[in-house]
C-alpha cells in the first residue's frame, strides 16, 4: 500500500485560521521584524513570503534589509530594545553570502531572547518553527515520538541541533547521521521514522527504508528523499514542495501570537 502523502499546505491554512483568530483577541498589533541580506535571493523570497502570510492574519511585519554584521548586530539590538516589537528574526543567507558561524552567533545573540520567535537561541523559549512544523506533520501521522527509533539525517544543522534535543526530551531514540556516521544504511533501515533536513537531492531512496516507515522530508529547495521510491514503502511521507515548507511560515507566526500572548494585558 502507497504512503499517506502529507498536506502541508491543508495543514497550514487550518494553523493560519486559528493564528487570526488569537490575533482578532489581542489588544495591540503584534510586530514582526525580518532581518534580511536583499542581496540573497533566496533570503528576499523568503522575506516576502512571510510579509505576505503575516500580515494576511493581522500581524504588522518590517522587512530590515542588512548589509554589514556590526552594523547589523547594533540594529537588531536597538529594535530589541522597542517595545513595540513583538518579534524579531534573521533570515539566514545560504551560498556565497552566507555568514561564518561566528557572524551568525553575533547576529543571533544580539536578539533579546522574549523576542526570538524563530527559536534561533539555544535558551529560546521558542521551538523553532521548523521544528514545530516537522512535529505537526509527526502528530497528522499519528505519532507520539517516545520510544521510537528516529534518524535525524543533518543531525548537526540549524534544523537537526534543535530537533534532536526535542526528540530526546520527548523521549525517542534517537539516531543522529551526518557525514561522519557509520552504517547509515543499517541505522536507516531499522528506523520507524526518518526525518533529513540536509538539502541534498536524492540523498535518500526506498531500498534504505523499512516497510511503513514514516518519512519527513525537511531538505530545502529540492528535497533530500526519492520521493517516488520512498513512497513505495513508506506508511506516511511529506513531499517536498507542498509538505513541511508551507507549516514553516504559519508555525513562525503561531510563535508570534505566543509572544504577543504573554505580553497582552
Amino acid at each position: 500500500m502507497a504512503a499517506k502523502v502529507f498536506d502541508g499546505k491543508r495543514a497550514a491554512s487550518e494553523i493560519l485560521e486559528l493564528v487570526s483568530k488569537r490575533v482578532k483577541k489581542l489588544s495591540f498589533r503584534p510586530k514582526l521584524v525580518s532581518f534580511y541580506n536583499p542581496r540573497d535571493p533566496g533570503s528576499a523570497l523568503y522575506t516576502r513570503i512571510k510579509k505576505q502570510k503575516a500580515e494576511s492574519v493581522g500581524i504588522e511585519f518590517v522587512g530590515w534589509e542588512i548589509y554589514g554584521v556590526t552594523e547589523a548586530v547594533r540594529e537588531i539590538g536597538d529594535v530589541g530594545g522597542d517595545e513595540g516589537v513583538t518579534g524579531i528574526l534573521v533570515q539566514h543567507p545560504t551560498g556565497e553570502h552566507a555568514y561564518s558561524e561566528s557572524d551568525w552567533k553575533a547576529l543571533v545573540e544580539a536578539i533579546p531572547q522574549e523576542k526570538d520567535v524563530d527559536g534561533l537561541r539555544g535558551d529560546s523559549p521558542f521551538v523553532p518553527a521548523t521544528v514545530k512544523a516537522i512535529f505537526v506533520a509527526l502528530s497528522a501521522a499519528g505519532i507520539e515520538p517516545a520510544g521510537l527509533k528516529v534518524s535525524v539525517v543533518g543531525a548537526t544543522g540549524m534544523v537537526g541541533r534543535p530537533l534532536v534535543r526535542l526528540l530526546n526530551e520527548k523521549g525517542a531514540k534517537v539516531r543522529e547521521i551526518d557525514e561522519n556516521t557509520r552504517d547509515v544504511w543499517f541505522q536507516l533501515k531499522n528506523s520507524d521514522v526518518v526525518i533529513s533536513a540536509v538539502g541534498k537531492s536524492n540523498l535518500i531512496h526506498g531500498d534504505q527504508l523499512k516497510q511503513g516507515v514514516v518519512v519527513i522530508d525537511v531538505g530545502s529547495p529540492g528535497g533530500d528523499v526519492d520521493f517516488d521510491s520512498a513512497r513505495a514503502v513508506a506508511s506516511f511521507i511529506t513531499p517536498v514542495p507542498g509538505g513541511i515548507g508551507p507549516l514553516t511560515v504559519v508555525c513562525l507566526l503561531e510563535n508570534v501570537v505566543e509572544a504577543a500572548e504573554k505580553k497582552n494585558p
